[in-house]
């Protein structure tokens, strides 16, 4: 079974490279309510952030996964914290990051939520032609919250950072690498067939400082 093959595949990781080091991956997406049925989210399924997490795992670190609503199987061995919104990813990141050696930022979170959720379902009977607007609020940058937190208790000593992009995505990544203070950053282009969202491969550009 899977479970099975998970604690063969964590004995045999221990004692590997990573042996006594500690990496936390985030993974997945986020949601952000609208109301109580509804919410913003993205196509990740977290597939690439449950690879690295099997993959540290592996090699013997001691991971944890901080992961948004995914439907994969979590790897056996891990420490899992379940998030669902930005900003309860970016409270668990940085608490799980105080004495980490690595930080892979997988997930792809929300850069915007409802800057207010209504209590109650929203009915289309209470709308008019024009439709619903619904008001944003911009959402915590994690990246840059743990490089405010690492410039002052100076964890997690490696952070590497994900971009999907659909042009231009070196420009990009490069941009994101400096910005955002990361010591490597993975860019992909998620508009090729085999390196988009919910598939198994993928083909990514690592850009270091």
């Amino acid at each position: 079974s899977a479970e099975l093959l998970g604690h063969v595949r964590l004995a045999l990781g221990r004692g590997g490279p990573l042996a006594g080091r500690r990496v936390v991956v985030t993974a997945g997406p986020t949601q952000e309510p609208v109301d109580p049925v509804r919410f913003l989210s993205n196509h990740s399924s977290g597939k690439q952030g449950l690879a690295l997490a099997q993959a540290a795992l592996d090699l013997g670190a001691e991971v944890t996964l901080i992961a948004g609503p995914i439907s994969q199987d979590i790897p056996v061995g891990v420490e899992h914290v379940p998030v669902r919104t930005t900003v309860e990813m970016r409270d668990a990141v940085l608490e799980a990051v105080r004495k980490a050696d690595v930080l892979f930022k997988a997930a792809a979170v929300s850069d915007f939520r409802p800057a207010k959720a209504a209590d109650q379902k929203i009915k289309k009977t209470k709308t008019d032609d024009a439709g619903l607007v619904i008001p944003l609020a911009r959402n915590p940058d994690i990246l840059e919250a743990v490089k405010v937190q690492k410039d002052k208790v100076g964890f997690p000593l490696v952070t590497v950072g994900f971009a999907a992009e659909t042009q231009d995505v070196v420009e990009y990544g490069r941009d994101k690498l400096v910005r955002k203070g990361l010591d490597f950053i993975a860019v992909n282009d998620v508009s090729a067939t085999d390196a988009g969202f919910a598939v198994d491969t993928n083909r990514v550009i690592l850009l270091g400082k």
